[in-house]
């Protein structure tokens, strides 16, 4: 069966989420005037845009958001699909990283405020419905699974054939 574009474009989102040597996850604050989720907290990450991998917009997501310099390598934690309120469908990734030097936080702008934080503390914070997200990592982590050995690395083709 021929392939027929269709009414298909969606947003694709990535996000970062970043342990510290405490066990602690960081999140940033969403602006309040922002379409999707204002005033919540969720992690560093962003839209992947043109040709970029997914590694690449995690790379760039991090530094821009919160000058974190991430490791190469990276596990699918979570996939998600929601649409804004704008009527826009976004296709979200979340992938457990690690940052190079964690406690260095610097938040851009678009955020108000950045929390290291535990599972336990998402019941005082305003968050985007991250708790998957955190229960998983926290599996990985206490089986002492080493990210680098079940990370995956992303590939990016510049030209079709």
């Amino acid at each position: 069966m021929a392939y027929e574009k269709q009414l298909k474009l969606h947003i694709v989102a990535v996000v970062a989420v970043i342990r510290n040597q405490e066990g602690k996850y960081l999140v940033l604050k969403r602006r309040d005037d922002e379409v999707a989720y204002p005033g919540m907290y969720t992690f560093p990450g962003g839209k992947v845009e043109g040709n970029d991998s997914i590694e690449e917009t995690l790379v760039k997501e991090a530094l821009e958001e919160a000058s974190l310099k991430l490791k190469p390598g990276k596990m699918l934690l979570k996939d998600k699909s929601f649409i804004r309120p704008d009527g826009q469908t976004v296709k979200s990734l979340s992938y457990l990283s690690e940052a190079e030097e964690p406690m260095d936080v610097k938040i851009s702008s678009d955020f108000t405020d950045y929390k290291w934080i535990s599972r336990e503390d998402l019941k005082t914070i305003p968050h985007v419905g991250i708790e998957e997200e955190l229960r998983l990592a926290n599996e990985l982590y206490v089986s002492g699974s080493p990210l680098e050995i079940f990370g995956t690395k992303s590939e990016k083709i510049e030209k079709q054939l």
